[in-house]
């Protein structure tokens, strides 16, 4: 059942992206590893982003915010100084790819993973742990990536 659910994500997100040249669609950590030997060879460590999180959650939870990174840290998100008790779900690029490891070992029933293909950065990602229970999937979407190198 799970190889027939992943064969069919994979599929779904092949045919809606198929004219995205700036995207790359893996899943495994072989992939993971090389996606992120190839962020890791950028030596990028300031940069802005725009995170989105689509969930069974509130709106504002949900709602895009511009994250600001400086040497490897979060500075600001939406213009407000950061703080890491009140918006765990914002995530560095670091963060990203340790978030996506230890949602593979948890061996999720439905996942999907797509790549930047110049920085090789996670751009967006989905994990749904369990087809049988409602609500409990997330959907990260990172956008307008721009280096302060």
């Amino acid at each position: 059942m799970k190889t027939r659910l992943l064969i069919f994500s994979l599929l779904f997100i092949g045919f809606i992206s198929c004219d995205s040249k700036d995207v790359v669609v893996e899943t495994d950590l072989s992939n993971l590893d090389k996606q992120q030997q190839l962020w890791d060879s950028n030596d990028i460590d300031s940069y802005t982003f725009t995170q989105s999180i689509s969930c069974f959650c509130s709106e504002e939870y949900r709602a895009p915010k511009e994250v600001v990174v400086r040497d490897g840290v979060i500075v600001s998100v939406a213009g407000v100084a950061y703080d890491a008790d009140l918006q765990q779900s914002i995530l560095t690029v670091a963060a990203r790819f340790d978030y996506i490891r230890k949602s593979l070992a948890r061996e999720p029933e439905m996942f999907s993973v797509e790549y930047d293909a110049v920085y090789g950065f996670p751009s967006r990602f989905y994990f749904d742990f369990s087809l049988l229970i409602a609500d409990e999937e997330v959907d990260y979407t990172f956008t307008d990536f721009t280096s302060q190198k």
